[in-house]
C-alpha cells in the first residue's frame, strides 16, 4: 500500500492521465468550463511556458495520478528588463483526493524545491472561484503570499458582429519581409508593460512555444510606411479545447433569453451543456504610444479576416486599467473577470515594480 504522496516531475507518459484529471476537474463559476488538452497534455505546457515544469503527485491507495501542478517559466518584461519568470498554473486535485494534507505538502514542495531565495512568480485566479480566492489569499501557515497585483478581464469577443466606422491606417497581413521591422517595433514598445512576454519572430515556426502560431495571422498596422501596431490570431485547437460543462445560479434559466437577444444583437451567446468552443486566441497586441485606436483598426481586420471561419469567438485578455480596453467599445463581447497575483515566500515584490499596466497573454493561460 502507498502511504504518502510522493510529488515527483511528470514524464511524457503521464500525458494521458494528466489530460483525464483536467477534463474531471472543472474551472468552478458561473459557467462550467473544462480544458481538453488531448492528443498530448505537454503540447499546451510548452505554449504556457518557455521552459515547462509539471509536478504530479499519486493517491494514497493506488499508482494513480491525484493532482498536478505547473510550475514553469518563461521570460516577460520586468521594469523594462528581460527577465525569466515563473507562472504557476493547472492546480488540479482529483475529485476524492481534495484535502488540506495534499495542498499542504504541494505547497511545502514548492517552497523548498522551486521557489527559493525569495523568487516571486505570476498566477491567475478567476474572480468567481472563492473557494480558491478563499483558501490561497488565507495566509494559512505553510502557504506562499498571495500579493494582489492587478484585475484581468478575458474577453470573447464575436467575429460576426464587425467594428464600424472607418480608420486612416493601413492594415494587412504579415509576411517573411516583416519580420525585422515587427522585432523592431516589439522590442521598443512591449517593455513598456509589465509581464510582457518576450516574442522572437524569427523562431515562429521552429519553437514549441509558438506552436500553431502562424506568421501569416499577424495582422500590421502602418501610418504611411511606419509600422505602428501588431496583433496575432492563433488557432490552438490541435491541442487545447474548451469544454462547457454547465451553468450556474441564474444563467442556468437565463440562457434561452439571453441567447435570444444576443442573436439580435450580433453577439456571442451562451452555448449548450456539452459542447465545444471553437476559440480564436488574439495574442501579442502591441501599439505605439498604447492607443487604443490603433488596436479598433486590428481588431476590424481579424473580424474582417476571420468571418464565416466557424470559430465561436475570439478570446483577448487586458489588464483592466489598461487603455486598449476601449477598442472593445464597439465589439460584442463576453467577459469573463479574474484577479492577477504575484506568489512569493519571501518579502512582497510590488514596491520594486514600475507603476506599469500589466500584459497577461491570454493564449498563454
Amino acid at each position: 500500500m502507498i502511504t504518502k504522496n510522493p510529488i515527483r516531475r511528470a514524464e511524457k507518459e503521464d500525458s494521458l492521465d494528466l489530460c483525464k484529471i483536467l477534463a474531471e476537474t472543472p474551472m468552478e463559476g458561473s459557467v462550467c468550463l473544462t480544458q481538453d488538452r488531448r492528443p498530448d497534455y505537454f503540447h499546451g505546457a510548452a505554449v504556457q511556458c518557455e521552459q515547462p515544469e509539471i509536478y504530479v503527485s499519486k493517491q494514497n491507495t493506488t499508482s494513480k495520478l491525484a493532482g498536478v501542478f505547473s510550475a514553469g517559466s518563461r521570460r516577460v518584461f520586468v521594469n523594462g528588463q528581460i527577465q525569466k519568470l515563473r507562472y504557476l498554473s493547472d492546480l488540479r486535485i482529483t475529485p476524492g483526493q481534495r484535502s488540506g494534507l495534499m495542498l499542504a505538502r504541494g505547497f511545502r514542495f514548492l517552497r523548498n524545491e522551486i521557489l527559493e531565495n525569495g523568487e516571486f512568480a505570476q498566477t491567475l485566479v478567476i474572480s468567481e472561484n472563492a473557494k480558491a480566492l478563499d483558501i490561497l489569499t488565507s495566509h494559512r501557515r505553510g502557504l506562499p503570499k498571495y500579493f494582489p497585483n492587478g484585475e484581468y478581464d478575458f474577453y470573447l469577443i464575436s467575429l460576426r458582429q464587425f467594428h464600424f466606422g472607418s480608420s486612416q491606417l493601413q492594415v494587412r497581413k504579415a509576411s517573411t519581409r516583416d519580420i525585422p521591422a515587427m522585432q523592431a517595433f516589439f522590442d521598443r514598445e512591449a517593455p513598456h508593460k509589465q509581464f510582457f512576454p518576450v516574442y522572437d519572430f524569427t523562431e515562429l515556426s521552429q519553437n514549441n512555444y509558438y506552436r500553431d502560431a502562424k506568421l501569416e495571422d499577424f495582422f500590421l498596422a502602418f501610418d504611411g510606411e511606419e509600422l505602428i501596431g501588431l496583433l496575432g490570431a492563433w488557432d490552438q485547437g490541435n491541442y487545447k479545447k474548451t469544454h462547457v460543462r454547465g451553468y450556474g445560479g441564474h444563467l442556468r434559466w437565463l440562457r434561452p433569453w439571453l441567447n435570444a437577444v444576443s442573436r439580435l444583437q450580433g453577439g456571442i451567446g451562451l452555448p449548450a451543456p456539452g459542447t465545444v468552443q471553437r476559440t480564436l486566441y488574439l495574442h501579442c497586441a502591441v501599439c505605439r504610444d498604447n492607443d487604443p485606436s490603433i488596436l479598433t483598426a486590428l481588431l476590424r481586420a481579424v473580424q474582417c479576416g476571420f468571418a464565416g471561419q466557424d470559430y465561436h469567438h475570439a478570446a483577448l485578455g487586458l489588464d483592466r486599467h489598461d487603455p486598449l480596453r476601449e477598442a472593445l467599445a464597439g465589439c460584442r463581447t463576453m467577459n469573463f473577470a479574474g484577479r492577477h497575483f504575484l506568489v512569493s515566500f519571501g518579502a512582497d515584490p510590488r514596491p520594486n515594480l514600475d507603476d506599469k499596466v500589466f500584459y497577461f497573454e491570454a493564449a498563454r493561460i
